[in-house]
């Protein structure tokens, strides 16, 4: 049996090589955990996984066993992922990054988490994200995910991006699958700084159940991968109805209905044709390519973003495609970004105190019936949380720039989290203009969206998914902040209309910047519930040519060279203690096998073997074993 390169690989590369015999999953799930402690808490120190999955290798070896019988889950039944800690694992910390909530335990499933355990994927660990999902690098209380690209960079956009340590983790190889989330842009774009695919769905489309709540209006459950191929077969999974509605807003709430989950999906997503991009008008906004000339505050696109830009469309153009420069009404009329131009505040479409109750009441009544939910005995109620420790000022950090912001977006920095447990908790029913505001929300994306789709004639609208990428520092340096707050930078670009009138999006990549050597993508955005066209639209302008390109700092890790054990048995055991002496690391245990690898901090160390004992030693924190019998393998992982 070859040692499987879990870098750069597949579900399709990884199904096939778990279905005819040349890996297992616990196999795979070893060489993940090596690749945690060689590039995650050594390294270039990524900290994108800071939470492991206690029950890795029991779920490993249960997916062994319906390989060998001939009956996988599904076809990711035995492939490793990550979930980003806002989504609810039984049994396992769900602290939304927040130190309000670091003990919090998740008394069940997530509906994807659900999922996903249903289809026999492999829980690998939570992924770092802010405190609450509310912003985008600000350290939580696992810290920040880095870039696996480049560490003068960030990983995601400074003001929201917050499923970044999914996408360093889905980018550097350490699963094949992502679940992040997004509320503004976070799934976007570290999705577009990690060269991924991430599809933001339109609402109800994956229940949001067993999730933190930030703004339950606009959060969505948004898959990492690192091919369309490989989302598709998520989505098999993930799109699936809910028979549950609490904890899943657009399900829950009765004032403006959501077709069923089935109305919206294929039969299947897997195999799903792209389109054909001949004939298609795809229209890329002016103001994200620096051709605008009459917007107030101009978007200052990077030159090695608009290179990649034109490269794009040229192809779609060769492509049959015709690629169009317009005005994109549904933001200007959000933002007020040039004269003329109303706000959503003052329009008089979306009444402003429903802007209000969305940030305020209806985060409240999530929050609270999160709590509930969840059921920890050590803390049900928002009411018994300290507020001044649900996202708490990072110390030395510099202060956040939301205020700095267009009056429509103003409203999220007047907010102060740290009083949501003291209010009252409404009924649903009882927060102020919902009715109102809901209604409001479909009136203005009917006008400024679906009518001018329609009128110009337009497929999708296409665009880079951000202006530039922050530099690593800007949470402490005042130029680099500067940088990294600017319109394009801080959020991916579209800022918060998609989410908040529910437009599907997929992001591919674009390329890499020839000067930073960070990627970025290109967002594709559709009409609402048309999410299958969109997802095929994808397909098409990912095959017109590669474009992922693959992080330097997270290479593949050498072959694993497997050591004979002077013993064998019917059925691999393993069992593992670590200790420390000094800096260095004492691994001893127990293996009965045919062959045994120990790996510390992700490089392969020598074992000393005596019957069935073993001894390795090494430097490092996160020590990973495998042991192999023919009939199957038996891992355990520790760390000191």
């Amino acid at each position: 049996m070859s040692t499987p390169q879990l870098h750069e690989a597949s579900v399709g590369t990884l199904r096939a090589a778990l279905d005819a015999g040349e890996t297992t999953a616990t196999e795979l799930a070893a060489l993940t955990l090596a690749r945690i402690g060689r590039f995650d808490a050594a390294g270039p120190r990524l900290n994108a996984v800071p939470v492991l999955a206690s029950d890795i290798f029991d779920a490993a070896r249960a997916a062994d066993e319906r390989i060998r019988a001939g009956r996988p889950a599904s076809a990711l039944d035995g492939i490793p992922y990550t979930a980003k800690e806002s989504y609810s694992v039984r049994g396992m910390t769900v602290s939304a990054g927040s130190p309000a909530f670091e003990h919090l335990v998740a008394g069940e499933d997530a509906f994807a988490i659900e999922r996903m355990r249903a289809a026999g994927a492999v829980l690998i660990g939570l992924t770092t994200m802010p405190p609450m999902a509310n912003g985008g690098m600000q350290r939580g209380v696992h810290g920040r995910a880095e870039s696996p690209y480049n560490g003068d960079f960030l990983t995601s956009a400074i003001g929201s991006g917050s499923s970044n340590g999914s996408g360093s983790a889905t980018g550097a190889s350490i699963g094949v699958i992502g679940l992040g989330e997004e509320t503004w842009s976070s799934g976007r774009a570290p999705a577009s700084c990690n060269a991924l695919v991430a599809y933001t769905p339109s609402r109800g489309v994956i229940s949001m159940r067993g999730n933190w709540p930030l703004v339950p209006t606009m959060d969505v459950a948004v898959p990492h991968a690192r091919s369309m191929a490989d989302l598709l077969a998520a989505l098999d999974v993930l799109v699936q109805p809910d028979r549950r509605t609490d904890g899943d807003f657009w399900r829950e709430q009765a004032w403006l209905p959501v077709p069923p989950v089935d109305k919206v999906r294929p039969s299947r997503f897997a195999g799903l044709e792209p389109a054909s991009l001949a004939g298609l008008t795809l229209a890329v906004p002016r103001m994200y390519i620096g051709a605008d000339v009459g917007i107030r505050s101009p978007i200052a696109t990077r030159e090695s973003v608009l290179a990649l830009w034109r490269a794009m469309a040229d192809d779609l153009r060769a492509a049959g495609a015709t690629v169009i420069e317009t005005d994109l009404p549904l933001v200007s009329n959000y933002e007020g970004d040039r004269e003329g131009a109303p706000e959503i505040v003052t329009r008089g479409l979306v009444p402003e105190r429903f802007l209000r109750s969305e940030l305020v009441e209806l985060t409240v009544w999530g929050w609270d019936g999160f709590l509930r939910r969840n059921g920890d005995p050590a803390l049900q109620r928002l009411a018994e949380v300290d507020g001044e420790r649900i996202f708490p000022h990072p110390p030395g950090a510099l202060s956040d720039r939301y205020d700095e912001r267009p009056p429509a977006l103003e409203l999220a920095a007047e907010v102060d989290l740290a009083s949501l447990p003291a209010m009252p908790v409404p009924r649903l029913e009882d927060i102020p203009a919902m009715a109102e505001g809901l209604a409001g929300l479909e009136r203005t994306r009917e006008r400024d969206w679906d009518d001018w789709l329609a009128e110009h004639g337009i497929d999708a609208v296409v665009m880079p998914t951000v202006a530039d990428v922050g530099p690593a520092d800007a949470d402490t340096e005042p130029a680099s902040a500067r940088l990294a707050w600017r319109n394009g930078t801080w959020v991916a670009n579209g800022n918060l209309v998609w989410r908040h009138f529910g437009i599907p999006t997929v992001t591919v990549p674009m390329g890499t910047m020839a000067d930073t050597g960070m990627p970025v993508g290109l967002t594709i955005a559709g009409r609402p519930h048309e999410d299958e066209r969109v997802l095929r639209l994808a397909l098409a302008i990912e095959a017109l040519r590669p474009r992922r390109t693959t992080p330097a700092r997270t290479p593949p890790l050498a072959a694993t060279d497997w050591l004979a054990l002077p013993i064998r048995s019917e059925a691999p055991q393993l069992t593992l203690a670590v200790e420390r002496t000094g800096d260095a690391l004492v691994v001893r245990g127990s293996a009965r096998g045919d062959a045994i690898a120990v790996w510390i901090d992700g490089v392969q160390a020598e074992i000393e073997t005596e019957a069935d004992a073993f001894t390795a030693r090494g430097q490092g924190t996160l020590v990973v074993a495998l042991v192999r019998a023919q009939v199957g393998d038996a891992g355990a992982f520790g760390r000191a």
